[in-house]
């Protein structure tokens, strides 16, 4: 899976393990000596455990029969479901208090951008966290992010080893356990966006206007109303799927736009003042640390990476890719401004964003072969 020209698998290994290494790094400089060492050391460990399996012949292993597999996730989900709820969150990060609040103000009547929590998230994402607010628990959202994620790797999945490669990185990765010990819904967020492109694939017939056109529509405008970094999946997705049909995309893409400001216009007539300054809009600039230049070469880039991927694996990869880029230029500037210890220890760089990009790095990891003409040919 990861031989010579592999480059999709060889490459979403390489970023998972930079991801990984930057997150030992940071809390091992913090509780343990000699971290660039030790770090070195543990990425060394997550490559070679990864390319021994990916080598050794083992179909004829209990341990890769698909329904072994599938209740081993299950255990998995049980754990992460029982830690939520029973260990207290750990850690200053704000995002969950920034929900609470954010849903406390808006059932109390006021306007819920205003909370000294300055939560980023558009209207839909907290609207989808109420049931979990109202049962007392929104670290459920994790849960919720993990089912999806391995819902879509099994159903994805051709292979037994597939799937057997992904949770091992999945388990020695501290980004899985980052997020659930202080409650962080990026990976929930980024599932939100990928169950709605795999009900596109089931139901959009892009040369047809009908009720699902309209009903899939409907759901990336919900979608997009949870935070920007959506914008750069459908900005890859929509000219992969309306390649052909330029005009239908024009009218989903109105669609999409249309649920977005329809859920976020209220808002900025609720209180324009506060909303311009304490809106999705301009603290989820404020947090990027990057130049708007960059965000416009980036959905661009992404627009014209949508019309050259074909198939899911690709445009999987491309989305953690270009998700990958601007979080590691936004870590950059700010190392270049306050130096690679500040940054990066003393938390002025937030490494959670680089969130986004695992959950489609993993996915887009296929058991393929290279033929003579260097085309792809996935594993049956």
């Amino acid at each position: 899976m990861f031989e010579k020209r592999h480059y999709i698998n060889i490459i979403a290994l390489m970023l998972t393990a930079f991801v990984s290494g930057l997150y030992f790094f940071k809390y091992s400089s913090i509780y343990l000596k000699h971290p660039f060492l030790l770090t070195g050391i543990y990425i060394f460990i997550f490559i070679s455990i990864v390319l021994y399996i990916s080598k050794i012949n083992i179909k004829n292993l209990k341990i890769l029969y698909r329904k072994f597999l599938a209740v081993f996730s299950i255990n998995i989900v049980i754990v992460v479901f029982l830690w939520i709820t029973f260990l207290p969150r750990l850690g200053e990060i704000g995002r969950l208090p920034a929900i609470e609040d954010w849903i406390y103000r808006f059932i109390l009547g006021r306007f819920p951008y205003n909370s000294p929590f300055t939560p980023s998230a558009y209207p839909f994402l907290f609207f989808s966290s109420m049931p979990f607010y109202l049962i007392g628990n929104i670290g459920y959202l994790e849960v919720i992010g993990l089912i999806l994620f391995l819902y879509f790797l099994f159903y994805k999945s051709k292979t037994q080893k597939e799937i057997l490669i992904v949770l091992i990185i999945l388990l020695i990765s501290p980004v899985l356990y980052y997020g659930i010990a202080v409650r962080d819904e990026l990976f929930y967020n980024m599932l939100l966006t990928i169950t709605s492109i795999f009900i596109a694939e089931e139901i959009l017939y892009p040369e047809k206007i009908n009720l699902k056109f309209i009903l899939v529509g409907i759901i990336f405008g919900l979608v997009l109303s949870t935070r920007s970094v959506a914008a750069i999946i459908y900005a890859i997705y929509l000219p992969y799927i309306f390649r052909n049909n330029i005009p239908k995309g024009i009218v989903f893409l109105m669609i999409v736009l249309s649920i977005f400001i329809l859920l976020l216009y209220p808002f900025f007539l609720w209180d324009e003042k506060s909303f311009l300054q304490n809106g999705p809009i301009a603290v989820q600039s404020y947090l990027s640390h990057i130049p708007f230049w960059s965000v416009l070469i980036i959905i661009i880039v992404s627009g014209l990476t949508g019309w050259i991927v074909s198939d899911t694996q690709e445009l999987f990869f491309s989305c953690g890719v270009l998700l990958f880029l601007p979080v590691l230029l936004s870590m950059l500037i700010q190392i270049t401004q306050v130096g690679f210890h500040i940054a990066i220890v003393e938390d002025v760089f937030d490494p959670s964003y680089y969130i986004f990009c695992m959950p489609f790095l993993l996915l887009s990891i296929k058991e393929y072969t290279i033929d003579k003409s260097l085309s792809k040919i996935l594993a049956d």
